[in-house]
């Protein structure tokens, strides 16, 4: 992939992610003239980026797009949420069309159908005629007029009937089969089965929803089509198109240029527009610019020699020169193989500040350093020992100083703002509270906090589910919150802020709440609990058990979420990257979840610990406390053993034990404890000894190894001892 094309593909998401926001500020707020500007630039930035690389559909959307948005800015339309569902889904295509493009630099196969579409899908939400490129063919069935010659051969020539047949995604559960149904069609003589939107990840798949669309054409009357989807008379549209007869085979086509070819091209005819002296020179250095940076991107400096000798002279001659490099054969580039998802490029923008404070530091080191070979001359010449640790210890205190300034620079580079995964929260309320007619504002806040970006990556999955989670099951419809006298439309809030060295994220909504009795009952209906053992838990205790594998507090079970199910999902992401989630709820009144988050994981603060002569290490935000417990503190019950902390009775565990290590024999006057928190689980932990705090980079477990899960990664100490970091939930 050349600089170039990388350069436009960053570039494209950037724009449409502008878009996107742009768009639902517009729509909250149709007088926003900021907003309509904003998306009306990126529009028009995007659509100018992908006529320059020649993506003739992907230009035709999203000037189809401009247009209609220059349709609400000179005030011919109103801004409705239709049009809005429109333009987003324009968005949405387009962000797929650039993830394909990094990989396989080409629009997939069916954009020219898919940019009419959205063409036809735009004209409809504006209110105008839906038509097809030909003119000819009835609305909503401009797919026949698209078909390739190999599909329609069979129909070439005659009058058949077409079937657009869209099945409600519950149809399933209305009795109706829509491909049995398909195979029912007579004289069928065209069968395509499509996907209706763009595949979910494969966790996220409801196989009881259906997501496919039918097209088809059948030699049949309509009539008697009509009779057959009779059942479905809303989720079918049936029309009599005409079938031209086949063309005679087309002459082979000429190669198309390529991307640099056509790049080249248009830089000489800009050269050659007509304009006044001072605009020609501009132009002419732009285009110099240019055609040097494509010639650097296509591995080609070595031809820049004859493009700087003709910008020696007319532009005539430099005209020619670049034409003559677009019609060179070292312009045509062997097609690059498709790069597999899991190698695609990953970039990450940084402040100019911190390149420059990190290059700063960089300088501090070397000049640290130097005074290392004096230090060794001093020592082979047999001077005094006292003087030399003195020159050692200064040296090794300025070396620390810049090693540690260094540690906190280069983390920095890796910190981006929370509004990375804030931002997609936006869309995803909108179109949720749409779809299940609750009015929901969303409140953000904090969406400047910074984190490592593996610490975003981790969050996002565990934040949508919280959401989606508040937005189903949480927040009541319109009519029940009227009735409890709350205001119809719903909040919903999350926010950031950095405590105690993490970041935490807050997710809560002013809903029904979580009912603990109704969560100690399912718990106890799914065998999780005993009822002596559910009737014993606090309010508190009852709400925790929602992250218990399965649990799920709702009535029913949506294609959205179920409270409950999943959240052991959300707590074992949460936790893997060292941090807990913490609930309350009071019902009628709303819930709250909290994550807290160590800042980075690249250096991990860890509590450590002495077991058995070795040396294990626990995140310090699972770490609530560390005592010395007295044997006669302990209390006993067959196997189990438990302590008295705060007044609260607490499971006390024996670190030899899960690491199925020998007891310790020797004579103790008392334990020392580490207590953990585990998700809302107080747990007191037996070791040996406790240790200090120690600030590691930790490395996952590899190989045959990687399979011990009760250990998450291994670091070297300071003074070259290993610590073994340990994750206590595999390990319980």
């Amino acid at each position: 992939m050349s600089a170039l094309f990388e350069q436009f593909v960053l570039e494209s998401r950037e724009l449409l992610e502008a878009a996107g926001a742009a768009l639902l500020r517009l729509e909250r707020d149709p007088g926003d003239t900021i907003a309509v500007n904003d998306l009306f630039r990126a529009l028009h930035t995007l659509k100018g980026a992908t006529a320059l690389f020649d993506m003739a559909p992907f230009t035709r959307m999203v000037h189809a797009g401009e247009d209609a948005l220059m349709a609400v800015r000179d005030g011919r339309v109103a801004m409705t949420g239709e049009l809005a569902d429109r333009l987003l889904e324009l968005l949405d295509t387009g962000a797929a069309w650039v993830d394909g493009l990094e990989l396989s630099q080409s629009l997939p196969d069916d954009a020219d159908a898919r940019a009419r579409a959205q063409e036809a899908g735009l004209r409809a939400a504006l209110g105008g005629p839906v038509e097809s490129a030909d003119g000819g063919t009835p609305t909503g069935f401009a797919w026949v007029g698209e078909l390739p010659e190999a599909e329609r051969a069979k129909a070439a020539g005659r009058t058949v009937t077409a079937i657009a047949y869209d099945p409600a995604e519950d149809c399933f559960f209305a009795g109706d089969d829509p491909l049995d149904l398909c195979r029912r069609i007579p004289d069928l003589l065209l069968l395509r089965i499509e996907s209706a939107r763009a595949w979910p990840p494969l966790t996220n798949l409801d196989p009881y929803r259906c997501t496919l669309r039918f097209r088809a054409l059948s030699g049949a009357p309509k009539d008697e089509l009509t009779r057959l989807f009779r059942g479905v008379p809303d989720q079918v549209l049936l029309a009599s198109v005409a079938i031209p007869a086949l063309a005679a085979e087309p002459a082979p086509l000429a190669a198309p240029d390529s991307l640099a070819t056509a790049m080249l091209r248009e830089q000489a005819r800009i050269l050659g527009l007509p304009g006044s002296h001072d605009e020609t020179a501009a132009r002419r250095a732009a285009v110099l610019r240019a055609v040097r940076n494509i010639l650097a991107a296509e591995g080609r400096n070595a031809e820049g020699a004859a493009l700087e000798l003709a910008a020696e002279g007319p532009t005539d001659a430099l005209i020619r020169c670049i034409e003559t490099l677009a019609d060179g054969p070292a312009v045509v580039a062997p097609s690059a193989p498709a790069v597999p998802a899991s190698q695609a490029r990953r970039a990450l923008r940084v402040d100019a500040e911190r390149m420059d404070r990190l290059m700063a530091l960089v300088a501090e080191l070397v000049v640290a350093k130097g005074s290392l070979p004096y230090l060794a001359r001093q020592a082979q010449e047999g001077h005094s020992a006292d003087a030399l640790a003195q020159g050692i210890k200064e040296a090794h205190g300025r070396i620390d100083s810049i090693v540690g300034e260094l540690q906190d620079a280069v983390l920095r580079l890796r910190l981006l703002p929370l509004s990375r995964v804030f931002d997609p929260l936006t869309r995803l309320v909108r179109d949720t509270a749409r779809r299940l007619g609750k009015p929901v504002e969303l409140h953000l806040s904090g969406g400047e906090t910074e984190a490592d970006k593996d610490i975003l990556d981790i969050l996002g999955e565990p934040l949508l589910h919280l959401v989606r989670n508040g937005l189903d099951h949480g927040i009541e419809p319109p009519e029940r919150r009227r009735a409890a006298g709350k205001p119809e439309v719903a909040a919903l809030r999350v926010q950031a802020f950095q405590d105690s060295g993490g970041v935490v994220v807050e997710v809560s909504d002013d809903g029904a709440g979580i009912d603990a009795a109704a969560v100690r009952r399912k718990a106890v209906a799914t065998g999780a609990l005993t009822a002596e053992q559910a009737a014993a838990l606090t309010e508190a205790e009852a709400l925790r058990l929602i992250f218990l594998p399965g649990l799920s507090t709702s009535d029913s079970v949506s294609d959205l979420s179920g409270r409950g199910v999943g959240m052991d999902a959300v707590r074992g992401a949460v936790e893997r990257a060292g941090g807990r989630v913490e609930v309350s709820s009071t019902p009628g009144v709303g819930t709250r979840f909290r994550l807290v988050l160590p800042l980075t994981m690249m250096v991990t603060r860890m509590v450590t610990v002495e077991t058995a002569g070795a040396l294990y290490g626990f995140p310090v935000t699972l770490v609530t406390g560390m005592q010395r417990i007295p044997h006669g503190a302990i209390r006993r019950m067959k196997h189990a053993e438990s302590v008295v902390v705060q007044d609260a009775v607490v499971p006390l565990l024996r670190l030899r034990r899960l690491l199925n290590l020998p007891e310790d024999e020797r004579e103790r006057s008392g334990e020392a404890v580490l207590l953990v928190d585990l998700g809302g689980q107080p747990v007191a932990l037996v070791v040996d000894a406790l240790q200090e705090r120690a600030d590691v980079v930790l490395k996952p477990m590899t190989g045959l190894l990687a399979r011990l899960r009760g250990y998450a990664g291994t670091a070297v100490l300071g003074d070259g001892r290993l610590l073994l970091a340990l994750n206590l939930r595999e390990l319980l």
